[in-house]
């Protein structure tokens, strides 16, 4: 999702007519920094009579931002009709212009000081309870910086994903062939210690790798595991999860030895490092395989 832009009257956050519906979108803009959300829409009359206002003055009273909405107006043919009332909305609900259902024009003073000062009267963004609730976006992150794992760093080179709070990247050592991790982009030694945001994501960006996974090395089955320290097995100080491509027998009678290997394979002298460039190999066609996910 594209996020809000600067511009000279304030942050500005865009949607389109349909997603006034959905409030969701409008407290992600909120979350990065709109002050402004706009939704230039074509309601119909019957929905602009029963909805519009509402919807715009919900939008705006939830975010804590000013809502500007252009609207198509006029009669298409005999079945359509455009409701018109272009609409501004302020912060605090109040509708501070609005047009007619003719074709028209209205102005509205935009303060970003009084959206910062309601905010500070009313810190609703500060009483929310994301112990209970929180707002999970999808957010793919196009950042090609090294990114740290532990006190490793790991090249831009072997990470063929990354979201707004994790990555995914192959591994120096894999126990098989499709063995990758994903951690949190913020260093934590255990998995208690992200937040409910970070370990929604990290467990809904381990579901698509491992359909990605799936799919490239034609498997039906996979094992998904966090080593949660030393006593599990975990020998480097971030949490991540192992995503690896199972099949029939890859660890003899037992898929279960699986787990004797993972805890002991990085200690092994004899198990050579990956080469960069067989891990940039390997995560190039991950990169591409999971823009299909």
């Amino acid at each position: 999702m594209v996020h809000p832009i600067d511009t000279p009257i304030g942050r500005l956050g865009l949607s389109i007519c349909y997603d006034l519906r959905f409030s969701e979108l409008s407290l992600w803009n909120r979350y990065k920094g709109a002050e402004i959300l706009s939704f230039p829409s074509a309601f119909t009359v019957n929905t602009g009579l029963a909805h519009w206002e509402a919807l715009l003055r919900a939008r705006a009273i939830e975010t804590q931002c000013y809502v500007v909405a252009a609207a198509q107006t006029g009669k298409h043919n005999e079945k359509r009709s455009s409701y018109g009332h272009s609409m501004v909305v302020d912060p605090w609900g109040a509708i501070v212009a609005q047009c007619s259902e003719r074709v028209d024009m209205c102005f509205a003073e935009i303060d970003t000081a009084y959206v910062a000062e309601l905010r500070k009267m009313q810190p609703v963004f500060e009483h929310r309870r994301s112990d209970l609730y929180t707002l999970h976006v999808n957010e793919i992150d196009n950042d090609n910086s090294p990114m740290k794992f532990s006190e490793f760093t790991i090249a831009p080179e072997s990470i063929f994903y990354r979201s707004s709070l994790c990555f995914a990247f192959v591994n120096l050592k894999p126990v098989l062939n499709g063995h990758v991790l994903i951690c949190p982009k913020r260093v934590c030694n255990h998995l208690t210690d992200l937040t409910d945001a970070e370990t929604a994501d990290l467990f809904v960006v381990a579901k698509k790798v491992q359909r990605m996974l799936e799919k490239v090395h034609n498997v039906s089955s996979s094992t998904v595991c966090v080593q949660d320290g030393p006593e599990a097995g975990q020998t480097v100080k971030h949490v991540h999860v192992h995503v690896l491509a199972r099949r029939k027998d890859d660890f003899g009678c037992s898929p279960d030895n699986l787990y004797q290997n993972l805890a002991t394979h990085d200690k092994d002298p004899t198990v050579r490092p990956r080469s960069q460039e067989e891990m940039s190999a390997e995560a190039a066609i991950y990169r591409e395989a999971i823009k299909n996910i």
